[in-house]
């Protein structure tokens, strides 16, 4: 596996959270304005990144190979929501904090950081394996996501929590991928072009939340530690345990578990202030479990290699 274009992909996550630490420390970007952004990004931004992520072609030759991707999407997101059931509260006491680390534990960074590591690890080929993988994230996210965060919500059912701009994204891109329809231009550009700026903008966000701490406080929180641990080696080689004895070809089986491999997705900063809960141990965890995975990510490929 290339280890630079691991290196190079983390790199590029701290440059940004560095923008935006500065610009919150030169005040630029006020907290309001933060929490205005990340609502801009979960309610326009992220929603059109979903739907672009699940413009993949499908025809009869690769509907097999699609649907065995999809189950073991479903297998790892099994796993994860075991891990995430029980790690959380050997962690912390409150239900609002422990749905924040149930958050971080399922829902990792696939999109920047999982294609090219996959690429880089198992071939162009891989691209299209990991875009796959991907497809469940967003009605995910959306959904059991926000039950995560707020576990307060689960209490009285309201129709209207999963009437929102992430389900509906997710739903439509799912319809256009299983019809075999595209976007056509210039609509799927304009679609494609404020998808792109989800990840950028996330970590600036990330960076100005990680701003309004003390910097002492953003390495300080062992809980942290742990949750990245859980999260960077413990699911992927649950995984690997589960899918190994069953799935015989090495990139079926590789991909997924490097998928599994990576850091904690911003989404869950750009909710928890969205839905306000605890951004910051958000923050701190996308940024610590980002910082751990330039080692962790390339033991997991010599793993699998």
């Amino acid at each position: 596996m290339e280890f630079l274009v691991v290196v190079n992909s983390i790199v590029v996550l701290f440059i940004l959270m560095g923008v935006g630490y500065v610009s919150f420390k030169t005040k630029i970007v006020d907290r309001s304005g933060a929490k205005g952004l990340s609502s801009f990004l979960v309610n326009i931004t992220l929603p059109c990144l979903v739907i672009t992520s699940m413009q993949i072609p499908i025809n009869e030759e690769i509907f097999d190979k699609t649907m065995e991707i999809l189950l073991i999407a479903g297998i790892y997101y099994l796993i994860s929501f075991a891990f995430a059931f029980v790690v959380p509260r050997l962690l912390v006491k409150s239900d609002l904090e422990r749905g924040v680390y149930s958050f971080m534990l399922v829902f990792s960074n696939l999109g920047f950081m999982g294609i090219p590591v996959s690429v880089a690890m198992f071939g162009q080929g891989a691209a299209f394996y990991a875009s796959l993988f991907m497809l469940p994230f967003g009605l995910l996210v959306f959904s059991i996501g926000i039950l995560m965060l707020r576990p307060d919500m689960g209490h009285y059912f309201d129709i209207k929590l999963f009437i929102n701009p992430g389900i509906i994204s997710s739903l439509l891109g799912l319809l256009l991928f299983f019809a075999g329809w595209t976007i056509p231009e210039p609509f799927y550009d304009v679609v494609e072009t404020l998808g792109n700026l989800t990840t950028p903008l996330a970590m600036v966000v990330v960076g100005a939340l990680l701003a309004t701490m003390p910097f002492k406080e953003m390495f300080s929180d062992y809980h942290i530690y742990v949750m990245s641990a859980f999260r960077l080696i413990g699911i992927p080689l649950a995984l690997f345990a589960v899918l190994a004895p069953f799935v015989s070809d090495p990139m079926i089986l590789g991909i997924p578990v490097i998928l599994a491999a990576m850091p904690v997705a911003a989404n869950g900063v750009l909710l928890a202030e969205e839905y306000n809960v605890d951004s910051n141990a958000a923050s701190k965890g996308v940024f610590i479990s980002t910082l751990l995975c330039v080692a962790t990510i390339p033991l997991i490929g010599l793993f699998l290699l």
